[in-house]
């Protein structure tokens, strides 16, 4: 199984890091290939909406969203994490989101793969307040992208460096992912 995980955060190391890393340990230890994607670290530029990726093959820009298409076109599962800030995705999560727009032009996406997304939170009812991003990447993953299945998880409490092992939210969305992934196997 080949899954691509994307940090969305500005700090490799915060919450959203922590836990995507987490995850990809457990991962590769049930054999899992992994590749790990963060866009701090990659020149994603933003998309200006052209009208490339309906009429061409490829798109026109030159960057790294490049090599982030042939790794989602070629994987089984995609993660996507970002911390919520002011309501909503980091602003390069988005801008990488927003680039996705390729994939979806042409129907790039194979059935049978699946998504999540993962978002962490300072407020301790973040689960709650930021219900909305659960419609919102569905819609994304299933309908837009064509994910067959997809999940989104909120993980409320996140605040400055929280010990991901001692938090209770952290712990549940951990074993969710693993669970929707693997499927118990």
């Amino acid at each position: 199984m080949k899954i691509v995980v994307v940090n969305g955060s500005p700090r490799s190391d915060g919450n959203t890091g922590t836990m995507l890393k987490s995850f990809a340990k457990k991962a590769k230890d049930r054999g899992a290939d992994i590749t790990y994607f963060e866009i701090v670290d990659k020149d994603v530029q933003d998309c200006d909406g052209c009208y490339r990726c309906d009429t061409e093959d490829k798109c026109v820009k030159n960057d790294d969203m490049v090599d982030a298409y042939a790794l989602i076109e070629g994987s089984d599962v995609l993660i996507l994490g970002s911390p919520i800030y002011m309501g909503m995705e980091t602003g390069m999560t988005k801008c990488f989101v927003d680039r996705l727009y390729y994939l979806m032009a042409k129907k790039r996406i194979v059935p049978g793969k699946k998504a999540v997304a993962l978002f962490t939170c300072g407020l301790v009812d973040g689960h709650v307040i930021y219900g909305y991003m659960h419609g919102r990447f569905d819609k994304i993953f299933r309908h837009d992208l064509g994910f067959e299945e997809a999940r989104i998880f909120v993980v409320p409490g996140m605040k400055n460096k929280v010990d991901i092992a001692g938090s209770f939210y952290a712990q549940e969305a951990l074993v969710d992912i693993e669970r929707f992934i693997f499927l118990d196997e």
